[in-house]
């Protein structure tokens, strides 16, 4: 959740932030839980938009590879929408994981080395966090085709500007939904809403929808061209059966929800379900979110800090003013990004998270109290 609140009401942080905030779930799915997607269906760049979110008091741009408020991008990180300023310069979503890197079984390249661990890591974020291949192909979190329509036209200018889909923009909804065409009253839901809370069910002010994967990412593969490891660490491959597959061979469906309530109205939500479509059993995989914060223009007096009790990380400006890049002021709040729910370290012995109970885990009941 990321929460923003103005410097002078810091009493109240950890308790009540209620100015600029992002509520982060993350649910990891085993390989084909839940999931109606056609396989056939894999992240792209041609697939790549732009859009978008003001559903409430936070407004700002995103794009449907795991990225928001791009840096001088308008509108990026603005709170409120149309009288505040920027507080963020860029959000991704980042996932890791330890994995095996052969060696052994390529003697002609490794010399004879033992296999080892390898660590790919999956995050498609401005130019700083973005990865490209020897062929300037990004090698990280790409769109699937088919969630969008990627004819539509821009109501004001007629050009073709396609965003992510939208419940608020009918024109970004695709001509029916790869997810739901094992409906059997309805396959596709054409011309309905795909949304979180049901067929044509507008439950948040605004919610976006969209889903990535990492299959581009072929760091640990043999170069198809060459022969050779692209990697001098090691071999490694997400599916055994299907070398198309790279990365962690981890698919992504992202919800992002906006509420104009008054409780809820400087909030957002962003739900992450990662699914493993590579079939390699994960047992160390690692979740993180970039943050960037821009707090006005003048950034040499931002601060940060974490609550772990509240699982709260925030920002905030030392004086609570920032500059507007065209002259003038405008008064800044906290921002802040909490996770409402991720995995935890199930067999730690500790209490990762802070809430009293040791070992919890989704599908080991309420786990012990301490």
């Amino acid at each position: 959740m990321i929460t923003t609140t103005h410097p002078r009401h810091s009493a109240v942080i950890g308790a009540a932030m209620t100015v600029l905030a992002l509520s982060l779930t993350l649910v990891f799915a085993a390989n084909g839980q839940e999931n109606s997607i056609p396989p056939d269906l894999i992240g792209n760049e041609e697939s790549i938009a732009r859009g978008v979110l003001s559903g409430n008091l936070i407004e700002t741009n995103f794009r449907n590879h795991g990225e928001l408020a791009r840096w001088n991008d308008a509108p990026w990180g603005v709170w409120p929408r149309g009288i505040g300023g920027r507080h963020i310069d860029g959000i991704g979503i980042m996932v890791s994981g330890q994995v095996p890197g052969e060696r052994a079984a390529y003697p002609q390249f490794f010399g004879g080395l033992p296999d080892t661990t390898v660590n790919p890591v999956i995050l498609t974020y401005r130019d700083a966090g973005k990865r490209l291949g020897p062929s300037g192909d990004i090698w990280g979190w790409l769109p699937l085709p088919g969630f969008n329509n990627p004819n539509r036209l821009d109501p004001i200018t007629g050009q073709r500007t396609p965003t992510p889909a939208l419940s608020s923009d009918r024109t970004s909804w695709p001509e029916f939904w790869p997810d739901r065409l094992n409906n059997p009253d309805d396959p596709g839901w054409a011309g309905e809403w795909n949304g979180f809370f049901g067929r044509g069910v507008f439950n948040a002010d605004e919610e976006g929808y969209y889903v990535m994967d990492d299959f581009s990412d072929l760091e640990y593969q043999i170069d198809e061209d060459t022969g050779q490891p692209v990697s001098e660490e090691g071999v490694y491959y997400a599916s055994s059966a299907d070398s198309s597959i790279g990365g962690l061979g981890l698919q992504n469906t992202v919800r992002i929800f906006q509420w104009a309530n008054v409780l809820a109205e400087d909030l957002m939500f962003i739900l992450y379900r990662v699914n493993n479509r590579g079939g390699f059993d994960h047992n160390r995989l690692f979740f993180s979110q970039v943050m960037d914060y821009g707090l006005g223009n003048e950034e040499g007096d931002e601060n940060a800090s974490f609550n772990p009790q509240e699982d709260v990380t925030f920002g905030w400006d030392q004086d609570g003013i920032g500059t507007r890049a065209s002259g003038g002021t405008y008064e800044l709040g906290y921002t802040g990004f909490a996770f409402l729910e991720s995995p935890a370290r199930a067999t730690d012995g500790q209490d990762n998270d802070e809430d009293g109970m040791t070992d919890e885990s989704r599908f080991s009941g309420p786990g012990s109290l301490i």
